[in-house]
């Protein structure tokens, strides 16, 4: 892995020992299904959390600023819902990307029109609903990727912001919920 990239495995292996924290402290008994189906909805949610703090489709509101630690603190926790919902389906050879999938990704046009940003994230919304009921795991590919492709090329991202942020998330709820 080069400096300029994720280290997705990694962040991968930290979501699903974050979740068995979360579980220990909290005692959760839910079943396998219950947990998948939870992952995505949470996913769905900071999905839509960041198209609000991004604003582009804030038509009303023109002249909206956008709270970039905001922007990426959703960003990164919208990633480890992907990430969990991955391990859940058992799709994690999914994201995992090579160095050919890794530069599309991040040699992508950067899309700054509202029909074309509202089009990538409702097309990321629509894979991920047919990934989860039609179990179509090309749909989930093509939703990583474009979710990975907003926050390095629309949202403007580094690989170093975004593993920053991620590892501070981790260690904020790991430290959170040993303490309960």
């Amino acid at each position: 892995m080069k400096d300029n990239e994720l280290n997705i495995t990694k962040m991968l292996h930290e979501v699903i020992d974050l979740e068995l924290t979360v579980d220990d402290a909290l005692e959760l008994m839910i079943g396998p299904e219950a947990r998948l189906q939870t992952a995505y909805l949470q996913l769905d949610l900071q999905l839509s959390a960041c198209a609000k703090v991004a604003g582009w489709a804030d038509v009303l509101h023109p002249d909206h600023r956008i709270d970039r630690p905001q922007l990426l603190k959703d960003y990164v926790q919208a990633l480890a819902w992907f990430l969990l919902a991955s391990a859940k389906r058992q799709w994690t050879h999914l994201i995992v990307l090579d160095q050919q999938q890794w530069q599309r990704i991040t040699d992508a046009e950067e899309k700054t029109k509202l029909a074309d940003l509202n089009r990538e994230y409702l097309a990321v919304k629509n894979f991920l609903n047919s990934a989860y009921f039609s179990r179509r795991q090309e749909d989930f590919r093509h939703a990583w990727h474009l979710w990975l492709k907003m926050g390095l090329v629309d949202f403007g991202f580094t690989p170093a912001e975004i593993s920053a942020a991620y590892q501070k998330m981790v260690t904020t709820l790991n430290q959170k919920f040993a303490e309960d």
